[in-house]
């Protein structure tokens, strides 16, 4: 039985500029239980007048790993378009890496219900979130 290209890390190889900007690296997939892990790269850059790193740079780091949660439990390739997602900030993100966890908690014909976390080397928590998306195959051209 063939893998579907979509559940191979390859696949994943040329990223969207928005996760290159993120330092984006994905570390594990497994289509079966429908996990990603990634590391992402928080640069100086994102960093708001507090020192810390912006709220919405790490939403957009948990929405790059659940959405590939996302898309990996669809049996064909396709997107996962977030329709709401819910963000906890419990500690201030520093520059630097960060380890990122997506996972789907249910995955049916219609919505996709996610959920991730982001923490830091030493494994503390730093955000989680939940998010509903609805999974569309690629247009056919």
């Amino acid at each position: 039985m063939s893998v579907a290209p979509h559940h191979q890390p390859e696949y994943y190889s040329a990223l969207p500029a928005a996760s290159k900007l993120l330092g984006f690296k994905l570390l594990r997939l497994d289509p079966q239980t429908h996990e990603v892990d990634a590391e992402f790269v928080a640069h100086e850059d994102f960093l708001n007048p507090g020192g810390t790193v912006q709220g919405g740079f790490v939403t957009a780091m948990l929405d790059d790993v659940m959405s590939m949660a996302g898309v990996i439990s669809q049996p064909d390739p396709g997107w996962v378009p977030t329709l709401q997602m819910s963000v906890s900030f419990l500690r201030p993100m520093r520059a630097g890496p960060v380890l990122a966890y997506g996972r789907v908690k249910r995955a049916g014909r219609t919505t996709v219900h996610t959920y991730g976390w982001v923490t830091d080397r030493t494994g503390s928590r730093l955000a989680e979130a939940t998010a509903a998306c609805v999974p569309r195959p690629i247009p056919q051209s």
